[in-house]
């Protein structure tokens, strides 16, 4: 399910796109009512501020949980809220034997998809090239997730992409022990980390710029999070602990060994070196092959939380070491004065605290080289209708930190200066208008644009409507200059809920880049009963060109979804069927159709497709027992 964070960076998101995501997470990954953070629940995008302190109160007055139903006498979780959310929630009583399997759950998942036409790769070789895909074309995925009691969490996951030979390609898992003692987590395997605003560890979901300013602007501090996600880059493979030292002194620290892929050099003295990482996980060719498990990675860290009882601070110290067994050499022209050698040390130092009724977050970093970064914001409420919030960023053209994901234009946290400014105002309970504008200028020179301290902005607006049970939708318009060049978007959804087993949306998006316009229109139908669940997309895409592409969240099977760039000219049709055979069991199917209008080809190099229709088929079968 990570597999969406990293674009998110690249992208506009939407409020649909956004909290599916969250959904999608939460459902394979159940929050315990027991043992949740505050941290936990605010990043969720399930819960708001009143819920989550009403929660918090009253879990410290009732100590813990028994049963899920305790929470419907918690002011703000009425029934109705409670059925929208608990799918998300679990409750295992706090136990002294953390060993004992008590209460558990367990899901297993196993997921096959591939294309219908025929890629160039899977063909025979030819006169021009013999270069080919080692395995058939099934993407597969096999996945378990077991909650054992309160404290055992335990997943696994191995995966082959289409091309590749084994299903183990790719495997993941972990073990997670936590309690309320003084050892709070410990994982083994697999892992992410989230520190502070996420300048020099950044893990879990990251929406980038958003109309929902105050998340945008402010991360929260989860610590270690266990990881088997299929995306095969950005975590660690090691050992995890938190413990608590006192009640307001915690302590995280973890090392790791990856092996990584990546492409490498010899120099004149025959010393090999990096060329570059490679992070899409691909191993379907010989040449592919031989990039798999080049490069070694050890690294060791550590983080310190000072959160003291008089005053409502939160105080982080960071630091972590990283070693590569191969340097990466010295950067030449725009790449100059980044990062360079094989040894990294990462430091930062972060906060929490509110002044008066103002959230202050901030993270300032510093790496190797000496070159520091800085982000600093803020967000508070004017009156019961008006919320504002800032975020200043200024990241150092030779910054760098592996899982650095703050706030940024550029896909790295470098060569950057910008100020974030956001606006939401509740016009009445049924309305809402959330807007931000985006300063930011590149002092240095950066890709295909030579020149120094360029800038550029971005202004967005979105009013928002609802009509409880029966309809939601929202305008949006937004503008981007960057480079002299403008890029005008804008947005008209509509949700309708006709009857209570149906409900239909619609979408209708333009991207407006110098005389290029592209259009998008959509139409989703989805049709919930019993046993049965289907959904229909009908999408029209007209665009001069990829420039003038839009982005629309499209739902796949449970668990999973796509957020495509859809771009050229043509139609596209999917249908989305799910069935639960028994309590335990469901099945689920996608079939997808793209037919083009402007082109007799689809794809380049191995994946090239001959003809102007692409289908594809996705099979999930899961199983869950309580």
């Amino acid at each position: 399910m990570l597999a969406s964070f990293a674009c998110f960076a690249q992208i506009s998101t939407q409020e649909e796109e956004e909290k599916q995501t969250s959904f999608d997470y939460y459902l394979a990954n159940p929050l315990h009512i027991n043992l949740v953070s505050e941290a936990e629940l605010q990043s969720s995008l399930l819960f708001s501020t009143e819920q989550i302190n009403a929660f918090l109160l009253f879990r410290k007055q009732l100590g813990s949980f028994q049963s899920i139903l305790e929470l419907q006498t918690i002011p703000g979780w009425d029934i109705e809220f409670l059925r929208r959310i608990q799918d998300f929630l679990l409750c295992n009583p706090v136990q002294s034997s953390w060993w004992k399997p008590t209460l558990s759950t367990h899901q297993v998942l196993f997921k096959t998809d591939w294309t219908v036409e025929e890629k160039k790769g899977f063909t025979e070789p030819d006169l021009r090239s013999k270069i080919r895909y080692v395995g058939d074309r099934l993407n597969q995925t096999l996945r378990y997730r077991g909650q054992l009691n309160t404290n055992l969490r335990i997943g696994f996951l191995v995966q082959k992409d289409a091309g590749e030979k084994e299903l183990t390609d790719f495997s993941s898992g972990f073990l997670e022990f936590k309690s309320i003692g003084t050892v709070e987590k410990i994982i083994l395997g697999d892992f992410i980390n989230q520190w502070g605003q996420g300048l020099m560890q950044s893990g879990g979901f990251s929406l980038g710029k958003s109309f929902e300013s105050i998340k945008a602007t402010q991360k929260f501090n989860l610590g270690g999070l266990a990881y088997s996600s299929s995306v095969e880059y950005g975590y660690y493979r090691g050992i995890n602990i938190k413990l608590k030292l006192t009640e307001f002194l915690r302590i995280q620290a973890f090392v790791s060994y990856r092996n990584l892929d990546a492409t490498t050099g010899v120099d004149s003295l025959g010393n090999k070196y990096l060329r570059s990482r490679v992070e899409d996980g691909f191993h379907r060719t010989t040449s592919e092959i031989g990039h798999k498990d080049a490069m070694q990675e050890k690294t060791a860290g550590a983080n310190f939380t000072y959160s003291p009882r008089s005053i409502p601070l939160v105080l982080q110290l960071n630091g972590v070491y990283t070693l590569w067994s191969l340097p990466k050499p010295i950067g030449t022209g725009y790449k100059k004065p980044e990062w360079s050698g094989n040894e990294l040390k990462n430091y930062s130092i972060s906060f929490q605290y509110p002044l008066k009724n103002i959230r202050m977050v901030g993270e300032m970093a510093y790496s190797g080289q000496r070159q520091f970064s800085i982000l600093q914001s803020g967000a508070t409420s004017l009156s019961k209708k008006v919320d504002v919030s800032y975020l200043f960023r200024h990241y150092s053209a030779g910054y760098f930190s592996p899982k650095s994901n703050g706030l940024s234009e550029n896909s790295e946290n470098i060569n950057e200066m910008g100020l974030f400014l956001g606006l939401g105002y509740q016009i009445n309970k049924r309305m809402k208008l959330s807007s931000y504008v985006d300063y930011f200028r590149f002092p240095g020179p950066k890709y295909q644009v030579l020149a120094s301290n360029t800038s550029g902005w971005e202004v967005l607006s979105r009013l928002q409507w609802e009509k409880r049970h029966h309809a939601r939708g929202f305008l949006q318009g937004k503008w981007t200059r960057k480079e002299n060049k403008d890029l005008v978007q804008i947005s008209l959804d509509g949700h309708f809920i006709a009857i209570k087993s149906w409900d239909f949306h619609s979408r209708l998006m333009a991207s407006k880049l110098g005389d290029e316009i592209g259009y998008l229109l959509l139409q989703d139908v989805k049709w919930d009963q019993g046993k049965w669940n289907i959904q229909g997309r009908f999408a029209y895409i007209n665009t001069p060109s990829y420039d003038t592409r839009n982005y629309a969240y499209e739902p796949g099977v449970p668990y999973s979804f796509l957020l495509p760039a859809y771009s050229g000219k043509g139609l596209k049709t999917n249908l989305v069927m799910a069935y639960q055979l028994k309590r335990e069991i469901q099945l689920a199917a996608k079939w997808a159709r793209i037919t083009y209008y402007d082109r007799t080809e689809i794809g380049t190099g191995l994946d090239l497709i001959e003809g102007s229709t692409r289908s594809d088929i996705t099979l999930q079968i899961s199983y869950k027992m309580h």
